[in-house]
């Protein structure tokens, strides 16, 4: 049985500044089939549809990394049983099809011309039905993943940071980094059994940004979210208590290469989305690293000695964990008091905190930023399905300037005592680098 519900119309009042206030269009949350759809009126002819699928590469372990971005790659390159040759379909209507993977979702997107809307709900849900994982695509994704891996080692950043990921979190989540290894052990049941556990009602979430009317758009929409069998809404797992006891020894792992410059990064769990912690962590960030020249590491580690090509720092916080990354570039010399200098502009963060000037600094920068967050129909769509993820209240575009404007400097300093307390350090530098670290007696790892 076909069931649509309007569970809500939506009209955000939103404050971009402290002074402004912006009103955000009209969003429909409907519920097609047991599956959230939000749906926005455009005024351009088009129709565009998101299919989100609760799977990424935090659902994934080391013996199959790399399964989502293959699921999304063979769906891109080819499609559906009973549609192929989407690619050419696409083209000929001048429309637009991707298929993505990323930490926690994998998603289906099509745009064409109004008029093309009902084929492409057909299409869509002979996708989700019929998804077309034979072996050649297989074959051909798994080459063209294998040739991202390889391009990767000519970036010691990317190195280091995904290095630092897996000595935190082990082999799963964050960890499970793509690897050949893992690549050549994917099959097409692996894949297909993938698909079958995740593609359910209850892990599916719709985007529709179109110029056609609600009813006739859902009409095409039940479509599409009738060929979702029921299931369960799956999670991914996160070993905490593992990862706290790694960073607990603030270790060294250096992995040698022959590069004239260092690239150094430390690395440490942060909070999930919904803590406490969440703005003082994101305005404190903006202040120690994300901030560009006025960041603290800028400062001290660029700004006053001149050792580093680019430092900072990120903090991403997702639904059952995050992760907190600082990083700096330098020339093999300066590796050691690099590494030095970051660790004591942590702590000392950590104990002061930042001038009230540098604290409102951060807030108005982020505050004016986060109405970028909206500058699209299509945009404000995928925010309430990323929202509709993390089981975020809509009440959260509203709470979010809030936030940021109430953070103290005791919340920062408060927030970072536990990414200051326990860390790993990646060292991705040459030979020199490795004599410097003896010639210091300094405890580490070598790693590849």
């Amino acid at each position: 049985m076909k069931t649509i519900i309007i569970l809500a119309i939506l009209i955000i009042p939103l404050f971009a500044s402290t002074n402004s206030l912006i009103t955000l269009p009209h969003i429909e949350t409907i519920d097609s089939n047991g599956v959230p759809v939000f749906y926005a009126q455009d005024t351009l002819p088009q129709c565009t549809v998101y299919v989100s699928i609760g799977v990424g590469s935090l659902y994934e372990h080391a013996t199959n990394a790399g399964i989502s971005q293959m699921a999304a790659l063979v769906l891109s390159l080819g499609g559906s049983k009973n549609y192929p040759n989407i690619n050419e379909y696409i083209d000929a209507t001048g429309g637009r099809y991707t298929v993505s993977a990323s930490f926690e979702t994998l998603t289906i997107s099509m745009r064409v011309h109004q008029d093309e809307a009902t084929q492409a709900f057909t299409i869509l849900a002979d996708i989700i039905a019929n998804p077309l994982f034979e072996t050649q695509l297989i074959h051909t994704a798994r080459f063209m993943l294998k040739q991202q891996i390889q391009q990767k080692q000519d970036d010691p950043m990317t190195i280091a940071m995904e290095k630092a990921r897996q000595y935190v979190f082990g082999d799963s989540g964050y960890g499970a980094v793509m690897t050949p290894e893992s690549l050549d052990a994917i099959t097409v049941a692996d894949v297909e059994q993938l698909w079958k556990k995740y593609v359910v009602k209850e892990n599916v979430r719709i985007g529709i940004v179109t110029s056609l009317n609600k009813e006739n758009v859902m009409q095409q929409v039940a479509q599409l979210t009738d060929a979702l069998p029921h299931g369960e809404a799956v999670d991914y797992p996160v070993d905490l208590q593992n990862a706290k006891n790694t960073i607990s020894t603030k270790k060294i792992y250096f992995i040698e290469k022959d590069i004239p410059q260092s690239t150094i990064v430390i690395a440490t769990v942060a909070p999930s989305i919904k803590s406490n912690n969440r703005y003082a962590l994101e305005a404190g960030n903006y202040i120690l690293g994300g901030g560009s020249f006025n960041s603290w590491l800028m400062d001290e580690i660029r700004v006053k000695r001149g050792y580093a090509y680019s430092t900072g720092s990120i903090v991403r916080m997702r639904k059952n964990t995050g992760l907190f990354l600082a990083y700096a570039q330098t020339s093999a010399a300066t590796t050691l008091s690099t590494i030095e200098i970051m660790e004591n502009v942590l702590a000392n963060f950590t104990k002061t905190g930042p001038s009230q000037q540098q604290l409102q600094w951060a807030k108005d920068a982020l505050l004016k930023s986060y109405i970028f967050e909206f500058t699209s129909l299509r945009d404000i769509v995928q925010y309430y399905m990323w929202l509709d993820y993390n089981k975020l209240p809509v009440s959260y575009i509203q709470k979010y300037p809030d936030g940021i404007t109430s953070v103290t400097n005791s919340d920062i300093t408060s927030s970072f005592e536990s990414i200051a307390s326990g860390y790993i350090i990646v060292v991705v530098g040459n030979k020199d680098v490795k004599q410097q670290l003896d010639a210091g007696k300094i405890n580490y790892s070598v790693a590849k």
